[in-house]
């Protein structure tokens, strides 16, 4: 899975979402990193998150919990199942 936090220069707000991003990671023992996106003529008030090319504006722990635990459910299964 493949996650980026995309900001625009100057925005301050990054690094809540990173910080966010990285909880929930790390509590999940997920095997990803975050690549930091730098939005060069972009003015986000908030960061987007963008997971394996779909950007999401999600800006509350447990929605970005909720988000990500379901897109490595999905991936996870898929690879599972896809195995048979």
């Amino acid at each position: 899975m493949r996650i980026e936090l995309l900001y625009a220069p100057g925005c301050n707000n990054y690094k809540k979402a990173r910080n966010t991003l990285e909880t929930v990671i790390a509590e999940e023992r997920w095997p990803c990193h975050i690549e930091m996106v730098e939005q060069a003529g972009h003015t986000y008030d908030e960061p987007a998150v963008r997971v394996d090319g779909v950007n999401h504006h999600v800006n509350q722990f447990e929605a970005v919990r909720d988000f990500l635990t379901q897109k490595w459910k999905d991936l996870t299964e898929s690879q599972f199942l896809g195995a048979h």
